[in-house]
């Protein structure tokens, strides 16, 4: 398939993300990003602003129906939280539907009913691929495209007006909506190629992998906790035992198999939930050094690596 960018059609064919403020994906095609929840946090000015708030209110309702166990409201919130093929985002088209219908995605957050009696502290977006095995980034990323929905194309119609870019169609689209909290049809101005919508995404709120993962709890959170509670403490070169040492004990004392590094932190959050409240906290710094992506690492995967259905 013909590989064709944004670029091509918006500014005259003029590659390099130094000069676009959007991710310039190629639009016959997947391209392996997805919208990270953190950065959405992170970024500053009114539109980030917004969307965090758009995306919290959402997972407000959805843990509270969770809490509450109200299965018409699980329903009703899962409802248009499928695949999102607008961005071009995600592993390949093959790969992205899977487990997304309603009754797909009730299995698998499935074990957040037990889950949510068990850990207080569950809040935020990163909270279900960190704590769900068969949740992946990609579901994540089309899950805020999906709540996001309006909030993209409105600054996708601002950047055509910048690029001097007409809508070239009508869309109706489900949207979270903030005021009624719940799911909202829009018919808006759009953009199509090929007849399919195309939604472009702020460039600062993409990666290529999450940063957050249950590895990083277990090394950044619970083997710190550990340490500094006098566990893990080597009395006779007066030193705490290094991360990987301790990484080692556990592992060896673990009566878990190749997931044992997930299963012992799920155990260490059912016991200690301020744990999970302490990992969302400290996430901004993590992120400190390697927030967004920089232009040439755009360049290098959207013009290089993009997957070719």
């Amino acid at each position: 398939m013909t590989r064709e960018h944004v670029s091509d059609i918006w500014n005259e064919r003029v590659k390099g993300h130094s000069h676009y403020d959007f991710v310039d994906v190629n639009i016959n095609s997947d391209n392996l990003l997805f919208i990270d929840p953190v950065l959405i946090e992170m970024n500053q000015g009114k539109w980030y602003k917004d969307a965090n708030l758009i995306v919290q209110s959402f997972f407000d309702e959805f843990y509270k129906a969770y809490r509450d166990n109200n299965i018409s409201r699980k329903r009703e919130l899962l409802s248009h939280a499928g695949e999102q093929n607008a961005t071009r985002f995600g592993y390949g088209r093959g790969d992205n539907g899977r487990g997304n219908t309603v009754n797909g995605l009730l299995a698998i957050f499935s074990p957040l009913e037990d889950y949510i009696e068990r850990i207080s502290t569950i809040e935020k977006a990163v909270d279900l691929p960190l704590l769900l095995t068969r949740f992946s980034q990609d579901g994540l990323s089309d899950l805020l495209t999906n709540i996001l929905h309006n909030h993209l194309n409105e600054y996708m119609l601002k950047q055509m007006e910048k690029f001097k870019v007409k809508s070239n169609g009508r869309t109706k689209y489900w949207t979270w909506d903030l005021a009624s909290l719940s799911w909202k049809e829009v018919p808006a101005p759009s953009y199509k190629v090929n007849n399919q919508e195309l939604l472009i995404v702020p460039k600062s709120i993409v990666r290529k992998n999450y940063l957050f993962s249950i590895e990083q709890f277990f090394s950044r959170v619970l083997i710190e906790r550990e340490r500094s509670a006098g566990e893990y403490y080597d009395n006779d070169k007066d030193r705490f035992i290094p991360k990987k040492e301790v990484e080692n004990i556990i592992k060896n004392k673990s009566d878990f198999g190749i997931h044992w590094k997930y299963e012992e932190s799920l155990i260490y959050i059912k016991d200690n939930n301020d744990a999970l409240d302490e990992y969302h906290r400290r996430l901004h710094s993590f992120y400190s050094k390697r927030k967004g992506m920089k232009d040439k690492a755009l360049d290098d995967l959207i013009y290089k690596e993009s997957i070719i259905c």
